[in-house]
């Protein structure tokens, strides 16, 4: 499968260009779907298998890494939506219901289903993607250590952009104001959290 891009099993994700809206302000959620896929690469070596093709000719792969599945933590993070016509038993359904509550990612605010919007804009690049050169770019860049933070709907830390001074902060699970924080972002490490430009509250 070398140079074979892969699609992830059961979900679909902003595209690369597509925008969201978040009150009044547009935002790029195509590449911030892209970008938090690529963090989560640098977890591990990203395995693959592929349960068929779409009618686009992409393959379709249940991917892991690090006894991790991508599909469930792109959806817990809010940035794809689960397919809901997939084969077999898939649980991201459930985990996007819990998802939606907390107004994570692209639930945030209203978005065109991915689907739609590759309808308006055939020539779209694919967002939520993997591939053996990006397996091995992420092997090679793959963040030390780091506790991880979870939940029953996946990655428990909270990411929210003060509407004081618009600084981008984070909570952990137990911080004061962490139960009363409305996440924007949701991130399973400080490392995902500090390397999308978040830092940690200092409220304790």
């Amino acid at each position: 499968m070398t140079g074979q891009r892969i699609r992830l099993f059961a979900i679909d994700a902003p595209e690369l260009g597509q925008k969201c809206a978040r009150g009044e302000t547009n935002w790029d959620c195509g590449a911030e779907a892209k970008r938090h896929l690529g963090l989560l690469l640098q977890e591990g070596e990203v395995k693959c298998r592929v349960r068929g093709q779409n009618a686009q000719g992409f393959a379709i792969g249940e991917c892991m890494i690090s006894e991790r599945d991508l599909s469930e933590a792109m959806v817990a993070a809010g940035f794809a939506v689960a397919i809901e016509n997939s084969p077999g038993d898939v649980p991201y359904l459930e985990l996007e219901q819990g998802v939606k509550t907390t107004k994570a990612g692209i639930w945030g605010g209203t978005f065109d289903s991915p689907s739609d919007w590759r309808k308006a804009h055939p020539k779209a690049r694919i967002a939520a993607s993997v591939s053996p050169k990006a397996q091995g770019a992420a092997r090679s860049t793959r963040a030390s250590g780091g506790q991880v933070y979870r939940n029953a709907f996946g990655c428990a830390i909270k990411g929210n952009v003060s509407q004081r001074n618009g600084e981008y902060i984070y909570y952990l699970p137990g911080m004061n104001y962490y139960d009363g924080t409305r996440p924007e972002r949701l991130f399973c490490t400080e490392a995902e959290a500090q390397a999308a430009g978040f830092r940690r509250s200092r409220g304790g």
